[in-house]
């Protein structure tokens, strides 16, 4: 039971600081898009500054708002006790693949089968 308990402090952990990370990083690139200084001049409607790039600076917000929302799940798992389980074959998810993949609910050959349809290779 230790060993699961020293694994489970450890995934919080890290899914603790790349959260932290994540929301630095929105507010930076939301803060940016409020300014004008990675859009351009002219202000928009609300506020918001209006430039060719303005699309995909509302891009990144939203990708940084996806992975806030990732990692909070995982972090709902976490507590819960299911994080680290792929949710397909009930294995535990290596520490390899949830530190390059925080949020991964399945373990890399259900990934993969679920990636191609289900299909066996």
């Amino acid at each position: 039971m230790g060993d699961d308990t020293a694994r489970r402090d450890e995934l919080i952990a890290m899914l603790s600081e790349q959260r932290r990370v994540a929301e630095a990083r929105y507010r930076e690139a939301f803060t940016r898009q409020q300014s004008g200084e990675a859009a351009g001049d002219s202000e928009g409607v609300h506020g918001w500054k209006a430039s060719r790039e303005g699309g995909a600076d509302l891009e990144v917000l939203a990708a940084f708002d996806r992975t806030l929302r990732q990692i909070d799940a995982a972090l709902a798992r976490a507590r819960a006790g299911t994080y680290g389980v792929c949710a397909a074959c009930g294995s535990a998810i290596p520490l390899t693949r949830l530190r390059a993949v925080p949020f991964a609910t399945h373990c890399v050959p259900c990934q993969s089968r679920t990636e191609s349809g289900g299909r066996r290779h």
